[in-house]
């Protein structure tokens, strides 16, 4: 009896701690998240109210690069942040082959009114992640930029255009599906 019952102990012991990595995994990842998320968002919120839309884009085109690169560069070793759409802007934003699987797995649920996952974690290798949250529309100002030629603003996205003429990040209405932030962790 003691050989059945080691046996799905172990089974259940290796279980609880692929749950427990996996649940570490995704909360270091949403600390990575809200950390760059929420450094873009009030830089993008003291623009868009200090000068509009106009300077809004201008601080996303001058400045959200450098400011990504320094909120990385403060996360533990191993740890990165990035945004990535199948429809992007700046060409540093095009997911690899691996991610845009993941976006494109997320459109269809989403195109089929499935749910989609708040976090998806994907094993690369032993100690290495890569963890998607993905991106909405959910807020009526992003259209500003990123919105259909009725909702964009005109001077701002002749900004937008002036440095990414190829600009693949638009025509998105209210709630759309846009991307995701990727958090690659690697132990």
């Amino acid at each position: 009896m003691k050989r059945v019952v080691l046996p799905i102990m172990l089974l259940t012991s290796a279980s609880l701690l692929n749950a427990t990595t996996n649940k570490e995994i995704k909360q270091e990842a949403k600390s990575a998240i809200m950390k760059m998320g929420g450094t873009l968002k009030s830089h993008m919120k003291q623009n868009m109210k200090a000068g509009g839309p106009v300077q809004a884009a201008g601080f996303c085109l001058q400045e959200a690069s450098e400011i990504a690169k320094k909120v990385n560069s403060n996360y533990p070793k191993g740890v990165s942040v990035k945004r990535i759409s199948l429809k992007y802007r700046n060409p540093a934003n095009k997911p690899t082959a691996d991610e845009a699987q993941v976006l494109k797995a997320i459109q269809t649920n989403v195109n089929a009114h499935k749910t989609v996952p708040k976090m998806i974690v994907k094993k690369l290798a032993k100690n290495s992640y890569k963890v998607y949250k993905p991106i909405f529309m959910n807020k009526g100002v992003c259209l500003t930029c990123h919105g259909d030629a009725t909702v964009r603003n005109p001077e701002a996205y002749k900004l937008i255009q002036a440095k990414y003429p190829h600009d693949k990040a638009i025509g998105y209405k209210k709630g759309d599906f846009r991307g995701a932030f990727v958090v690659t962790i690697l132990k």
